[in-house]
């Protein structure tokens, strides 16, 4: 005779006889199986995403999000200088193409990812105004050494 679960409970699968040990699927073709060093996680396959890793790499996008925005032919300078209406769209297009969804946390981290990086930019060009402006001798030193 089976045992009843206790009420708080009741929704969690039971089983009442041993499953036999099964073999894993194989990973998809978009993921690697890393050496054994790694401990055997799953490591996705590296491809250029037109710049989309870098602006959306801390707003909580997907990699296979950004990964089909840019099969639809956006990279991160075309999202730049989209508008929030176009990144809408955009947005809807994705989930109609591709019957993709996008999670809310998504819809709200690609257009702040945007926002940032545009934000970034100005200020960038703003500062390299304000150097290019002034009449200090040190104005090409300080851009030359920009990167170091």
């Amino acid at each position: 005779a089976a045992l009843a679960p206790p009420a708080a409970r009741v929704y969690e699968p039971v089983t009442l006889q041993p499953q036999p040990q099964q073999q894993p699927p194989p990973p998809p073709s978009s993921m690697a199986a890393t050496s054994a060093g790694m401990g055997g996680y799953l490591v996705r396959e590296s491809r250029d995403l037109g710049g989309l890793e870098e602006v959306f790499h801390a707003y909580g996008v997907r990699y296979f999000t950004a990964a089909k925005i840019l099969e639809l032919g956006f990279t991160a300078n075309t999202l730049l200088d989209m508008k929030d209406e176009e990144l809408d769209e955009m947005m809807n297009s994705l989930c109609h193409i591709f019957r993709w969804d996008l999670l809310v946390g998504e819809r709200y981290g690609i257009k702040a990812a945007v926002r940032a990086e545009r934000r970034r930019l100005e200020e960038e060009d703003s500062r390299r105004r304000y150097l290019l402006g002034s009449d200090n001798t040190n104005t090409l030193d300080a851009l030359s050494q920009e990167g170091l």
